[in-house]
């Protein structure tokens, strides 16, 4: 790198770590929501009234009332109290206005520093995608709310994994572009022979998090919450039955052992077969020499990995009639830091295409321009 390349001003860089920091909040935030049950609490969609939630006794008992018409309450929440309704309701009321207000944030920041000129073109098309990717995620969050408000008292599981991809996807492009803006270095060393391990690592993650969503979505912990067996068996009896391979088992999950037992078991497989793939990448990559910046990131992934390892045996084996929040929290907050690790890797290893950065605005002719 040469030493004359200037850098983005100190506040994009925060700006870019905030918006950063708030993805993940809200990633957490959706999987408290889901995991008590909160998310069809709220069965409208609006987008700046919905910012003001219920403020007296009234407002509640129309909420309420809304709510008592849905599948959920009818099937499932019968006998909820109101109180218990206003827990629900408000862990449904921060994951909508957590997002309102990454929304003010991006916004604000960005005609701050648009305006200022320290927003060069390659930075405004990626931050375009971002927005892109925002306003898919919250789209399918709502379509995802809309598939559990009109027959099943519960969201689509499909759809929950697609909500979830999109929040993960908004994350990882954030992270990239961040990673661009703050550290625009070379490639940490010469790695042709690792390259393909690194796209095997990736391709299994990408894998694993979506056998993770669907998991999540369909409770699949619950009918088998032991480990390393599933219910004294390496492979589910049901998996063996022939009649059991319909697409009605795989559409309808809840009325059969077959879609839950179906993707934890291939959840565990890509976990053990991830876990060795990394294994092997490191190895082969320290095998190569690397610096210390890489050395740290290695064994940061190892670390993680071992940790999301444990904390999805631990949700298993307590999902004794209801997943554990904490669990289930703790192993979706290290899945995304996991993404993180892999991420940042996959930048280390990328070709030397850099944003070109900014540095100062200057006056010319009454016109703002940028010193690159």
């Amino acid at each position: 790198m040469e030493k004359s390349l200037r850098r983005y001003p100190r506040p994009v860089k925060i700006w870019l770590l905030v918006g950063l920091v708030m993805v993940v909040g809200q990633i957490v935030i959706g999987g408290i929501t889901r995991l008590t049950e909160s998310g069809l609490s709220i069965t409208e969609w609006e987008v700046l009234s919905g910012a003001v939630p219920p403020l007296n006794d009234a407002d509640w008992m129309v909420e309420f009332e809304k709510y008592q018409q849905s599948p959920q309450y009818e099937k499932i929440f019968a006998d909820i109290s109101l109180s218990d309704f206003k827990f629900i309701y408000f862990w449904e009321w921060f994951h909508r206005q957590w997002a309102r207000i990454m929304g003010l944030v991006f916004i604000v920041g960005f005609l701050v520093f648009w305006r200022k000129g320290y927003i060069n073109p390659p930075l405004m098309r990626r931050l375009g995608v971002v927005v892109l990717l925002a306003a898919l995620a919250a789209s399918f969050g709502w379509i995802m709310v809309a598939s559990g408000l009109i027959d099943r008292p519960w969201v689509n599981a499909y759809k929950l994994t697609l909500h979830l991809a999109l929040g993960i996807s908004l994350f990882s492009y954030l992270l990239w572009i961040t990673l661009k803006v703050i550290q625009p270095v070379d490639r940490a060393f010469p790695q042709g022979r690792v390259k393909k391990s690194l796209w095997a690592v990736n391709i299994l993650l990408i894998v694993q998090l979506l056998l993770g969503g669907v998991v999540s979505g369909a409770r699949a912990a619950l009918p088998y919450p032991t480990w390393p067996d599933m219910n004294g068996h390496f492979v589910p009896p049901v998996l063996l039955e022939t009649a059991a391979w319909t697409v009605e088992n795989l559409v309808n999950y809840e009325q059969s052992l077959f879609q839950p037992a179906l993707f934890q078991f291939f959840h565990r497989m890509v976990a053990y077969t991830l876990t060795f793939m990394v294994l092997y990448f490191v190895y082969r990559c320290f095998k190569l020499g690397l610096r210390s910046g890489m050395k740290r990131a290695m064994t940061l992934l190892i670390i993680l990995l071992t940790t999301q390892v444990t904390l999805g045996i631990l949700t298993v084996t307590n999902s004794q009639g209801q997943v554990p929040v904490g669990w289930g929290v703790a192993h979706q907050f290290t899945a995304i830091a996991l993404v993180a690790a892999v991420i940042y890797i996959n930048y280390r290893f990328s070709p030397g295409d850099r944003l070109l950065p900014v540095e100062k605005m200057v006056e010319n002719k009454g016109k703002k321009n940028l010193v690159v």
